[in-house]
């Protein structure tokens, strides 16, 4: 054992000679440390998730925390496949360099998104709070929300080698950040970190910290080795072992232990799609990805940011992350981001969140089907397949994360049913209410407090049914729907200026102006207040329907059970 422990210490940390050291870490007891992996591993996720109301989230109500939903983003260089996304991951190194690179810095003027700066310091010494303020009002100059991810990774670097001096350049440098209204301080180690390095020596303190990141990456083999030990791969939750739920449960127990209420953050991560002699992990790489975008924030609604390292460093380091040019990582991605769950900008608002089917909420059917979702985590089972029956009548099937079913509440009588998953020989089985389009677990519906869902919303224009893009969103009670669709299908010119976030629509004698975030629509130059003004989801401008219908002298009706809005003229 005591080989193993050097041999792990010199290669994840970079050991230098005990001289180098300004302070002597305590040695684990390393059965312990192994038997903890090893129940920390072995646990199994199997339960049921429904689309549940962004209100009831996991809430801390800290500085730039959204209400509900996660960002998903991207290094900015990188992103443009993968595109919308809701925040751009870019670097500063050290105190040299006095602004974002180009071509991340012009993507962030031009962008609506959060953007997460990854502030690599190489060594406390060269901490510069002269130079580290100037770049701070630069950075500022872009009046975007920024996480500032401020000397990551000191668990595994030599800026941990003295703990009380790492914590103290930190809160200098908190304090400092703290200064600008737009900026958030991340504190994000490495998930696994250097084993005879706990958390608890390197954290400043709730009042310098507004969210804990990780970095987190899934790899399938502890150092590149095919031949790796069962050991090795608890120890640092590789292959079989190495999901995010996984890898997260160490940071995420450091905090439930020092009782540390803050969102969380995958910094950065990635999931291994090649290695340094070109080896496709194809199968291993896919499923892992899908699990870290849908089970992540099904088990933990705390994450409400998660960066993928989209960078090709072939070459450079051992295992690649890079998923640009595979198809199969995009439609991944893609469909992940557009599930309804992740915030596209800056101001976006999710469809839903994720929550347990036992959670309480009145579920309202969207024509007649409502989805279902199955977290299936089996240790070292990585192939599942997830059967639904209701009332031991079988009635889907799904081999595939997030394992969805779109079930036909239709076919079920009203009144109460027994609803069941099955995976792997183990059951988990629910009690089930049906009444008309409602359902809910555990109780009977109550249609005044059902959660609707925003997808899938329908447009009828003169009996022809429109497509959208972006599809429609339901925002106070209001429908929102990109504004070149809905204007061109009314037979109407459409002009955006940028400059002042402004949309024009012409048709007839009749012009139409919305400025974004504005409460007032001009008809003709004539103000007309509304309720919902226009926003930008993503890269989408959303115009409130039934306002810009009106102002065309055009009729709007809202079918609250089918979801669809018929505009007549």
């Amino acid at each position: 054992m005591k080989k193993f422990v050097c041999i792990v210490l010199t290669v994840i940390i970079a050991m230098f000679a005990p001289a180098a050291y300004a302070f002597e870490f305590p040695e684990p007891d390393w059965g312990e440390l192994l038997n903890h992996r090893r129940e920390q591993v072995s646990q199994t996720d199997f339960e049921l998730y429904v689309e549940g109301d962004p209100e009831n989230c996991v809430y801390y109500g800290a500085k730039l925390e959204p209400r509900a939903g996660t960002y998903i983003g991207m290094v900015a260089e990188n992103s443009a496949q993968f595109e919308p996304i809701g925040s751009y991951l870019t670097y500063i190194q050290d105190f040299d360099q006095d602004d974002f690179y180009y071509p991340a810095n012009e993507l962030i003027k031009k962008s609506n998104k959060v953007v997460m700066v990854g502030w690599t310091v190489t060594s406390l010494d060269k901490v510069d709070f002269d130079a580290m303020r100037r770049v701070l009002d630069r950075l500022n100059e872009y009046n975007k929300p920024m996480f500032i991810r401020f000397a990551n990774e000191m668990n595994i670097s030599t800026l941990g080698d003295d703990p009380q001096r790492y914590v103290d350049i930190f809160r200098q440098a908190a304090d400092m950040i703290h200064k600008y209204p737009n900026f958030a301080v991340v504190w994000s180690p490495n998930d696994m970190g250097a084993l005879d390095r706990p958390l608890e020596w390197f954290y400043p303190g709730d009042e310098y910290v507004d969210w804990i990141g990780v970095s987190s990456y899934m790899t399938k083999y502890f150092l590149h080795n095919p031949n790796t030990t069962v050991e090795d791969s608890i120890y640092f939750m590789t292959g079989d072992y190495g999901w995010t739920t996984n890898k997260l449960r160490p940071t995420l127990e450091f905090m439930s232990e020092h009782n540390i209420n803050k969102p969380v953050m995958i910094s950065e991560g990635g999931v291994v799609r090649t290695d340094y002699i070109n080896t496709d992990y194809n199968g291993w790489h896919e499923s892992h990805l899908r699990h870290m975008y849908w089970n992540t924030i099904m088990k933990y609604p705390q994450v409400k940011m998660i960066n993928y390292f989209n960078s090709d460093l072939t070459g450079i380091e051992d295992d690649v992350f890079y998923i640009s040019g595979f198809p199969s990582s995009l439609e991944i991605f893609k469909q992940a981001a557009s599930n309804g769950a992740y915030l596209l900008s800056a101001d976006d608002t999710p469809d839903f969140t994720f929550a347990p089917a036992n959670n309480g909420d009145t579920l309202m059917a969207n024509n007649g089907t409502v989805k279902l979702y199955t977290l299936a985590y089996f240790p070292n089972q990585p192939n599942i397949t997830v059967d639904y029956f209701i009332d031991d009548q079988w009635f889907h099937c799904s081999k595939e994360i997030p394992y969805t079913c779109n079930f036909n509440i239709n076919s079920i009588m009203d009144g109460e049913h027994k609803l069941k998953i099955l995976a792997n020989g183990t059951s988990r089985e629910y009690t089930l209410y049906k009444r008309g389009q409602y359902m809910s677990f555990g109780h009977e519906p109550d249609p005044s407090a059902a959660v609707v869902p925003n997808a899938n919303i329908s447009v009828v224009i003169n009996g022809q049914s429109i497509s959208f893009d972006r599809p429609p969103i339901m925002e106070n009670d209001r429908t929102l729907v990109p504004f070149r669709a809905i204007f061109e299908a009314l037979g109407a010119t459409v002009e955006w200026e940028p400059s002042t976030q402004t949309v024009t629509s012409t048709r007839g004698a009749t012009t139409v102006k919305l400025n974004i975030g504005d409460d007032k629509l001009y008809k003709n130059g004539s103000a007309v207040t509304i309720d919902t003004p226009a926003r930008l989801v993503g890269d989408y401008t959303m115009v409130p329907i039934r306002a810009v219908v009106e102002a065309f002298d055009a009729t709007v009706d809202w079918n609250g059970e089918s979801r669809t809005v018929t505009i007549t003229e």
